[in-house]
């Protein structure tokens, strides 16, 4: 379990909240209690609560302005089938080890048979066409994978795809010192940024447990949500090239 009260009660000191009206908290205790449901509220309690309610939007914006605030939000924000954690040290493993645990190598046509989702292909990009597709079973519905390789075989880049239900964790990230964490729009969804020094990286099992024979540290990295799919792209790349790919999909 990572530490989520504590990155929430960091978050809390660094917002602003308004005071909620007097006698809510009473109000709604004894309503539950009485087993009644709530009375209506009138016009003023309401624009009150209307105007508490963007205060607080505002705030919580407000708080990505501060370094220590953004911090907390982004690590316990994540997304669907992925987590992002900040670790004040980072594992030994290799930045780019030989085999990438991202199955066989299967034609797209394939591998849009295999998947229990539509996949959604790389088009025009700075990165150019992939060079291999790659399909492996490790997840509901499977996960698949497009890598554009060097003239040694070796990748330069991995767009991976896969469809996470809500509450699942399948991907890891662990986040040093020296790698800076950044929310972006992707069009019009959200991801975050990941780049600077190698970060940790590994899948989990169906249980919530690490697959340790994945443990590898990860080059720069877009992770963001595309639909149903949680996307990760990850290579020698600068935020505009990661975006430009994305956006290519």
């Amino acid at each position: 379990m990572r530490d989520v009260e504590r990155e929430l009660r960091d978050l809390g000191a660094a917002l602003a909240l308004p005071e909620p009206p007097e006698g809510l908290a009473a109000r709604v205790r004894e309503t539950v209690a009485a087993g009644e449901p709530p009375a209506r509220p009138s016009r003023s309690r309401r624009r009150v609560l209307v105007v508490a309610l963007a205060a607080l939007v505002l705030a919580a914006l407000g708080a990505l302005a501060v370094p220590q605030a953004r911090t907390a939000l982004l690590e316990w924000l994540g997304i669907r089938g992925a987590a992002v954690e900040r670790v004040e040290t980072q594992p030994d493993a290799p930045v780019v080890p030989d085999e990438y645990g991202l199955g066989d190598p299967v034609t797209l046509e394939a591998a849009r048979g295999l998947a229990g989702f539509e996949v959604a292909a790389p088009g025009a990009s700075p990165l150019g066409r992939p060079d291999e597709v790659r399909f492996d079973p490790l997840t509901a519905g499977g996960q698949v994978a497009f890598l554009w390789l060097d003239d040694g075989g070796a990748a330069t880049a991995l767009l991976t795809e896969f469809r996470a239900p809500l509450g699942f964790e399948f991907v890891e990230k662990l986040a040093g010192p020296g790698t800076e964490i950044a929310l972006v729009d992707v069009d019009g969804g959200r991801g975050i940024w990941l780049e600077g020094e190698p970060h940790g990286f590994y899948y989990l099992d169906e249980a919530g447990q690490p697959r340790d024979e994945t443990l590898r540290l990860a080059r720069n990295t877009l992770l963001w949500e595309r639909g149903p799919l949680t996307l990760r792209l990850e290579g020698d790349l600068t935020r505009e090239q990661a975006l430009a790919v994305a956006r290519s999909l």
